[in-house]
């Protein structure tokens, strides 16, 4: 079910910093879905739906959070309405992260400030994955109790 339909959403607590990864990582769950949309009106109903949710799921999180990073208040922590397809979603986004990181390190060489970009991308997909990863812990605390 998706945020819209107010079942199986929870409310989860993110400060500032899981905030802005959050966004950020919403928005590629729609990048990254958007093949299927090509072919939404060939699909059965219940398969529509189901991609709508994605994309529904996506767009809560973000318009809780802002759209725009420079816009949104940024020194308070922020709930945002996890679904667990939404939370299955960002699971996939973290495992591109790390898996990013992992091609990244094949980049590594002589080339000291290449290097140094490299180990920038290194660096902000970690953040991005340690986000995720408090954000999955509360998900799961918030679901268990």
């Amino acid at each position: 079910m998706s945020a819209h339909q107010g079942s199986s959403a929870c409310r989860i607590t993110v400060d500032p910093s899981t905030a802005d990864v959050l966004r950020i990582e919403a928005k590629k769950v729609f990048m990254f879905n958007h093949e299927p949309l090509e072919d939404f009106i060939d699909y059965v109903p219940a398969k529509q739906l189901a991609l709508a949710d994605i994309f529904r799921d996506a767009t809560a999180v973000i318009d809780v959070l802002g759209w725009d990073p420079d816009t949104a208040a940024r020194q308070e922590n922020v709930e945002v309405p996890l679904t667990p397809g939404h939370v299955q979603q960002l699971h996939r986004r973290r495992c591109d992260l790390l898996d990013t990181n992992l091609d990244l390190l094949d980049n590594i060489g002589a080339d000291n400030d290449a290097n140094t970009v490299v180990m920038s991308e290194i660096y902000n997909n970690r953040h991005g994955v340690e986000a995720l990863n408090r954000l999955f812990e509360a998900y799961t605390t918030t679901i268990t109790t």
